[in-house]
């Protein structure tokens, strides 16, 4: 099984990085992550070159502009049994009532131990996760149709992102993984750990799509972004209603309908610019 190291870092999703490995469809390969908070001690020096570093990327052989690249996370642990999680004044919801502060969470087996009297489940997901756009380059920050920061707490071990392809081999890149992160991630901060993931890709002809998805073993989950939590719920809403039209009869005020009586709007991130809010629905309604 490949490994394709820490060490293989770029810092924006760009179809002309080089390939730090090639993969065939249906093959098992484990991507690691860095530790992206270990040099921050001060609110006002963020550590840029440590917090903008992702892995990759990864060209999956035979994938063509215009197919759709499924992603199935496999596993998530952490590479060093321990996380952090940091306040930061002026971020987050709460930015004008914190003081910095970092703490170190070990990571015990399949709990997290955030102090001496609280217990929490480890609950990994991957934050950052795309393929080259279709033209120039993105930072490591950016979302769009290529994916980037989804920032969706169920992206995690058992759930499958499916994205667009823009570039030969798609050039998948991956970075921000969480031990555990709380919908909304209300103080700019999740659990950040360094990570060894593993996936395995293939092409997904079933679905065609212009925006990622995930899929997870119970739902269908839409992603929006938007300068506003409203704007980024109708994006997310606008895409759930698309796929509705497109897989069952309904027209697009049958969608509406039943958007509001069987999905839920569940906020991925809230704590800066832009929101991301997705759109969740039972698999059987979509027929995926």
């Amino acid at each position: 099984m490949q490994t394709i190291g820490k060490e293989h870092i770029v810092r924006t999703f760009d179809a002309d990085h080089p390939a730090a490995a090639r993969v065939k469809p249906g093959e098992v390969f484990v991507m690691e992550t860095n530790d992206r908070f270990r040099d921050w001690n001060e609110g006002g020096e963020w550590p840029m070159e440590q917090l903008t570093v992702m892995t990759g990327p990864v060209h999956i052989e035979g994938v063509q502009p215009g197919q759709v690249l499924a992603v199935e996370v496999l596993d998530i642990k952490a590479a060093q049994g321990f996380g952090y999680v940091v306040a930061i004044p002026g971020f987050g919801l709460l930015k004008d009532e914190v003081e910095f502060r970092k703490k170190v969470v070990p990571v015990e087996g399949n709990r997290l131990r955030y102090s001496d009297s609280l217990s929490l489940p480890f609950i990994p997901n991957i934050s950052k996760i795309g393929v080259a756009p279709a033209e120039g380059s993105q930072p490591s920050g950016a979302c769009g149709d290529f994916g980037g920061q989804l920032s969706n707490s169920q992206l995690g071990i058992g759930s499958t992102v499916f994205l667009p392809v823009f570039v030969e081999g798609g050039l998948l890149t991956i970075e921000d993984v969480h031990a555990r992160m709380g919908d909304g991630e209300a103080t700019a901060s999740a659990v950040e750990i360094a990570a060894e993931v593993t996936l395995r890709c293939h092409v997904a002809t079933e679905l065609p799509l212009s925006q990622p998805i995930v899929i997870t073993q119970d739902e269908v989950q839409t992603m929006g972004t938007g300068k506003t939590a409203e704007a980024a719920a109708r994006a997310a809403v606008d895409e759930l209603a698309r796929l509705l039209v497109e897989r069952t009869d309904a027209d697009m005020t049958e969608a509406a309908i039943l958007a509001s009586v069987a999905a839920d709007l569940r906020i991925s991130e809230m704590a800066g610019s832009p929101c991301h809010i997705r759109a969740a629905m039972k698999r059987e309604i979509l027929g995926l």
